[in-house]
């Protein structure tokens, strides 16, 4: 056994050196790399646990570097997907290499203390829920958060009722109610300072958090 604990620490110290390489020429993550190293860790581990041998670890080290490939790539994908569709509306997307986030700003999303969407911004939902249904491998988190301006309970009910417009949007544009979950955080999970009017501004948002199953 002591064999095999030396090939799996040797792999995923080889892995974390590769990953500080993963990225691409102007400096952003490789993200198809990424998911196939991550995949390839876990399949080495699960074939380690389950083979009990080396040659069960380099088989299910393939196979999980397969799959994360895949995802990988298929995340890859449909963030040039989004970023083509949603260019110029005001939407951020990021890859996280396990998730992707679309942060829909308060400016261009809602009107000020409303939960109405603007019927300005209904054409970038529909794409979002194009891209959803031509990616229907993923689940989908609409995740609503304000400033801290008010009190706790008014923010947490204005959060949700953000996230819930936006759901409804989705599903109205035909992603499936069974992949979507949503919620509301308030003012407790702010990406900068509410110290100021710019910060409080970017804390205004609603988050659609694209989650691949396979």
């Amino acid at each position: 056994m002591g064999g095999y604990r030396r090939t799996i620490a040797i792999a995923i110290t080889t892995a974390a050196l590769t990953l500080a390489g993963c990225t691409n020429p102007d400096g952003t993550a490789n993200q198809p790399g990424t998911g196939a190293i991550i995949g390839g860790l876990t399949g080495a581990a699960a074939g380690q646990v389950i083979g009990g041998d080396t040659r069960a670890t380099v088989i299910g080290g393939a196979v999980g570097a397969a799959v994360g490939g895949a995802i990988g790539a298929q995340m890859a994908a449909q963030e040039r997907e989004l970023r083509r569709s949603l260019a110029g509306t005001g939407a951020d997307i990021t890859n996280t290499g396990s998730q992707l986030r679309v942060i829909l700003p308060e400016s261009v999303t809602f009107r000020t203390a409303s939960s109405v969407v603007d019927p300005g911004f209904r054409p970038a939902l529909r794409a979002v829920s194009d891209s959803l249904r031509q990616h229907p491998a993923s689940t989908v988190r609409v995740v609503g958060h304000t400033d801290n301006v008010g009190s706790a309970a008014y923010n947490n009910q204005l959060s949700q009722e953000r996230a819930m417009a936006v759901a409804r949007k989705l599903i109205a544009a035909g992603t499936a109610a069974s992949r979507i979950t949503v919620s509301g955080r308030g003012f407790y999970e702010p990406i900068t300072s509410n110290a100021t009017a710019a910060g409080r501004a970017q804390n205004r948002r609603v988050e659609i958090v694209i989650t691949p199953t396979n």
